[in-house]
């Protein structure tokens, strides 16, 4: 461990050891004061490759830190942190690639957000704000703004004593969102900074689901939102009708992607219409209806596109 580290950079990984070892050296060619992070590994996979690759590879590196670990799932996000001992841990997903001069720009904002004692959130380009930097006043504002996207392992970071405190209260964490269980108990921070620079470039997995999608999204999430923030007073009921719209409209685009790239993306859509309304209501099942709808239309001309490019590349056109 990096003593005295601003930053942990925590990785929770199972079975992508090429995709990882990409990773590494992608932090490892930052410009950056090693002294200031640290690089925190946790494998739960059942086969030792991944140790092999960081014993093999990456063993003379000093503020590298790898744990195998028992944990299913998404579980293994907690064991991340866990392990991260930086004043900030950030999360971040092992397919998730550094740019260059990525690591520089994000330990500036974590010494921002130490300076104003603002909670840090990554949102890696996916809003549609023209600032890189957003500052909010409040955690419902906070929480409109960033919306879905409190569901994503990247953007998540935490300072670490709140995360050891919400830790000692004894949460039980989501199994799907065991990080989101954290932001849900980093409520009462004076300030919440946004940070929407595109700091990676995402290697896609050969396959990537496994799972009922609108189940994960809707049902599961949804509730979590309901129960943690709704009901406590939190949120407000229109930052919860924007979150809801927004995983809807998610979920409507993904039943798309999956039916035009099947062989790389697995998630199910088992009993859609049902979850939607007994979650969302009848309300909420007109609105999945008419977005997917709307999909509908862009997975067309997409694979309009799609069945071009393999006729000009076949040399049929």
């Amino acid at each position: 461990m990096a003593n005295g580290a601003l930053l942990s950079i925590c990785i929770p990984t199972y079975k992508r050891e090429e995709i990882l070892t990409q990773l590494i050296h992608s932090i490892l060619s930052q410009e950056v004061d090693t002294s200031l992070y640290e690089i925190c590994i946790t494998d739960n996979s059942e086969t030792d490759e991944t140790k092999q690759v960081i014993e093999t590879q990456f063993s003379h590196v000093p503020n590298l830190v790898y744990k195998k670990v028992v944990c299913k799932g998404f579980l293994n996000s907690i064991e991340a942190l866990k392990l991260g001992q930086g004043k900030f841990l950030k999360l971040h997903n092992d397919y998730s690639i550094f740019n260059q001069g990525a690591l520089a720009k994000i330990i500036g904002t974590l010494q921002l957000a130490e300076q104003e004692h603002a909670e840090p959130f990554f949102t890696l380009g996916k809003l549609n704000n023209p600032q890189d930097i957003m500052i909010f006043d409040d955690y419902d504002s906070f929480m409109y703004n960033i919306s879905l996207q409190a569901t994503w392992s990247s953007a998540f970071c935490i300072w670490k004593e709140s995360f050891d405190a919400i830790m000692e209260t004894g949460v039980v964490p989501n199994y799907m969102y065991p990080h989101t269980s954290f932001l849900h108990r980093a409520t009462d921070y004076p300030k919440y900074l946004v940070d929407n620079a595109e700091y990676v470039t995402n290697v896609e997995p050969k396959k990537k689901g496994g799972y009922n999608l609108v189940d994960n999204f809707v049902r599961i999430y949804l509730t979590m939102v309901k129960e943690d923030l709704l009901q406590t007073g939190a949120i407000t009921q229109r930052t919860y009708e924007r979150i809801e719209d927004d995983i809807l409209n998610f979920c409507a685009e993904w039943y798309y992607t999956v039916k035009r790239l099947p062989e790389r993306y697995t998630f199910r859509f088992d009993d859609e219409e049902k979850i939607v309304e007994q979650t969302c209501g009848s309300e909420g099942l007109q609105k999945y209806r008419k977005y997917k709808k709307i999909n509908r239309v862009k997975h067309v001309g997409k694979t309009g596109k799609m069945v071009l490019a393999r006729m000009i590349k076949k040399g049929q056109r």
